[in-house]
């Protein structure tokens, strides 16, 4: 009893370690199916979503479970499925309940239904089942989501065990997949960003807290080629500049050979370095070095999605004006002036007109009124 209960754990920690892999590749959750299949002495395990989309669109990880099946499941059988139509009858779809076909209709019942002889034998050779719900839909970030396991005629219907077994099982199942699709959506965004980057005519390059280029666009690529790419200086002028950035004091530098300005700027809370440093990462913008002003708006603007009513402001306070100049340039009460001014600072994560000129390398007299 006691090897019995040893191989079962060991099998569980083999199936841990499948699942942690899924998390970052989608095709992994096949892998993990099918193991979970082989351990549980299944012929057919698949993960599936439950709700209005097609079948085939749903399923998300598949053992076994044949192209024809899916297609005649998809076009017709999904309405006859007599096991999810009584979990739906009874209440059942509740996170965390693991269910024996048996318990939610009896074998001599599902014989006698359509959904068996039409379906089930004569595609998938099922009669026995075993179905947990990863998810119910409550949680407005998860959708509804089953685990389904299922045995032939010739082989033992699941027991109490198995069902047991699965259970244990379930918040590694859950917390991976939840982390899966937390993946999947910030891999996603990143990917939009970086789409959206290099859709802009400007340069922009990323550098992470250790000085390692993590994206440049494809305009920082074409001009920064030789320069910047693919290896940042370690010492001079530029060096010197992501480092202020990267303490938290942006600014700007001039590239003589390519008549180029860098400008930097901070864009994340400060990590420790393994020299023990507070580091950012650092964002620079490579402009024209004659079009400093209508760079740095553009820059200003992109890089902290300022609204359309604060970036007319950023030219004006560039150009060192106070407030209630600004107010009198826009035709504007120097209340709404103030106020576009505070959501601007509060975005860019300064105080004062000088702190975000500062940014940019360049500090005329300003005067706050």
């Amino acid at each position: 009893m006691k090897n019995d209960t040893k191989t079962k754990s060991n099998d569980n920690q083999s199936l841990i370690f499948s699942l942690y892999d899924a998390v970052s590749t989608d095709g992994a959750w096949d892998d993990f199916v099918q193991s979970l299949a082989l351990q549980m002495e299944a012929h057919i395990s698949i993960m599936v979503s439950i709700g209005p989309s097609t079948f085939e669109q749903s399923l998300y990880g598949n053992y076994n479970f044949n192209a024809a099946a899916v297609q005649a499941y998809s076009d017709h059988w999904w309405q006859h499925n007599v096991w999810l139509q009584t979990i739906g009858e009874n209440n059942l779809l509740q996170k965390g309940n693991v269910m024996i076909g048996t318990d939610l209709v009896p074998a001599d019942k599902l014989k006698q239904h359509t959904f068996y002889q039409n379906f089930l034998l004569p595609h998938i050779n099922v009669e026995h089942l075993l179905i947990a719900i990863l998810s119910d839909g409550t949680d407005i970030t998860e959708i509804p989501m089953s685990l389904n396991l299922f045995r032939p005629p010739s082989a033992p219907a699941f027991t109490q065990d198995d069902a047991n077994q699965l259970r244990e099982l379930l918040p590694h199942i859950n917390r991976a997949f939840k982390l899966h699709w937390q993946m999947r959506n910030m891999n996603e965004q990143l990917s939009n960003f970086h789409n959206g980057l290099d859709s802009m005519d400007f340069a922009v390059m990323y550098v992470d807290s250790a000085r390692r280029v993590s994206h440049s666009n494809k305009a920082a690529q074409r001009i920064a080629k030789g320069v910047l790419l693919p290896q940042l200086p370690m010492q001079g002028d530029i060096a010197d500049l992501i480092d202020r950035a990267a303490l938290g004091q942006g600014g700007a530098a001039m590239i003589s050979t390519l008549r180029t300005m860098v400008l930097a700027l901070p864009i994340s809370n400060p990590v420790r370095t393994s020299a023990g440093e507070m580091r950012s990462s650092v964002m620079l913008l490579l402009v024209d070095a004659d079009n400093q002003h209508a760079a740095a708006t553009t820059f200003l603007c992109n890089a902290f999605a300022l609204s359309k009513a604060e970036s007319r402001l950023i030219p004006l306070l560039l150009l060192g004006q106070s407030p209630t100049e600004m107010a009198t340039s826009l035709d504007l009460k120097l209340t709404t002036i103030r106020s576009q001014l505070s959501s601007i600072f509060a975005k860019t994560g300064t105080t004062r007109q000088q702190e975000l000129i500062r940014l940019l390398g360049r500090v005329p007299a300003v005067v706050d009124q």
